[in-house]
């Protein structure tokens, strides 16, 4: 709830006003990216260039939020080609079939509850809030194999961690 609170602080200081605020979550405003470890060792990151939502934090209500991001799965962006089209591949995020991914939430004790829609399987995912000077950040991991994504277990292992970063507006 701290970090909640803290994050309403931020957001609403210098300003008298008493609606909601609300940040974009788009690439102009914001970054989606995400990491497994090859072999439980090699970090493979990725990224995605579209994707749209908002955080709305409501200054009558310091410590909530509520937060939805959709995203367009086939706007990955990875080190290389090859490891972009295995990871879109039908085995994994299967992008043919499943080409957005979305999540809803709401700010709850120290952290982000909501729902994460991935591969067609919609299951509870909590996101920790991270703080900073001038920006605002949310992490989860989350074991692939609860969305259905089993494909190449030992390359790319049993979690990817997922983050959400927004620049907080002056």
């Amino acid at each position: 709830m701290r970090r909640a609170a803290f994050l309403a602080s931020l957001l609403l200081a210098g300003t008298a006003r008493a609606e909601p605020r609300v940040l974009p979550l788009d690439p102009a405003h914001a970054a989606i990216a995400f990491r497994a470890y090859a072999f439980a060792l090699v970090p493979i990151d990725g990224s995605f260039t579209r994707f749209s939502g908002e955080l709305v934090i409501d200054p009558a209500a310091p410590g909530s939020c509520r937060v939805e991001v959709t995203v367009d799965v086939t706007s990955l962006q990875m080190p290389t080609p090859a490891i972009r089209d295995a990871t879109l591949s039908a085995n994994m995020l299967d992008a043919d079939t499943f080409p957005t991914l979305a999540y809803s939430g709401a700010c709850a004790d120290q952290g982000i509850d909501g729902v994460l829609t991935l591969h067609g399987t919609a299951r509870p995912l909590r996101f920790s809030i991270l703080n900073g000077p001038a920006s605002y950040a949310a992490e989860a991991s989350l074991r692939r194999r609860d969305w259905g994504i089993t494909g190449r277990p030992l390359k790319v292992g049993p979690t990817v961690r997922i983050r959400v970063s927004t620049a907080l507006p002056p």
